[in-house]
């Protein structure tokens, strides 16, 4: 079965450059759309039949419209750092503050990239350089998608297929206890904890995230 990854906000392709992935993965990079339909129809797209969808991050949020759109697709969901919440006030108020930022011109994009960078401790360099590389214009779809995004967890009340929740026990951006709730809507989900990796689990973990994705590629 193919694999899909979808990477997260200001990530491209290189988030997943020291996971080992299956055999004929591919990663649908930089996640963009404007509106989650049309994201998630761009992502399904990329690959025929059936799929073992992993989603980080924005990456999940788009792997929840799949799930929700077509369920027949998704064989295997394995979500990684996500939320499955509505935005609360305080998201959209920091959003809106940068768009407003980036609106304003490169130095506000940069301003941004920089800000966004700095709270990844040691793979500054590797967040920013890939924000760099996905820019303005596309981070700005990116933050309207995640604006749009709606309440899933009702989706993992009728989801019964195999699903994996991965999460780090130091991500402040999607912490632990929101992986808990689709574990408690979905008793089949496998919830695994990675001591001391934050919320860039690709990064902060590769090894973890390799043999995850090699156990299901031979299951």
């Amino acid at each position: 079965m193919p694999t899909l990854l979808l990477p997260g906000t200001l990530c491209d392709a290189a988030l997943w450059a020291d996971v080992a992935l299956p055999p004929g993965a591919h990663v649908w990079a930089p996640v963009r759309g404007h509106t989650l339909a049309e994201a998630a129809w761009q992502a399904a797209s990329a690959q025929s039949g059936p799929l073992h969808v992993v989603g980080f991050s924005l990456g999940a949020i788009v792997a929840f419209e799949l799930l929700r759109r077509w369920p027949e697709r998704v064989q295997r969901l394995t979500l990684i750092s996500a939320n499955p919440l509505a935005p609360t006030a305080k998201q959209l108020v920091a959003w809106a503050d940068q768009e407003a930022a980036v609106s304003a011109g490169p130095d506000g994009f940069e301003a941004v990239a920089q800000q966004v960078a700095a709270g990844v401790g040691p793979h500054s360099e590797r967040v920013l350089a890939m924000a760099r590389r996905v820019g303005p214009k596309i981070f700005l779809e990116q933050l309207a998608l995640l604006r749009s995004r709606p309440d899933s967890r009702p989706v993992f009340q009728t989801h019964r297929g195999p699903l994996t929740l991965l999460v780090g026990a130091a991500d402040t951006v999607t912490p632990p206890a929101l992986s808990e709730t689709v574990k408690a809507l979905a008793p089949q989900a496998d919830l695994r904890v990675v001591p001391g990796a934050g919320h860039y689990l690709p990064l902060d973990a590769p090894g973890t995230v390799s043999a995850l994705l090699g156990t299901w590629a031979h299951a």
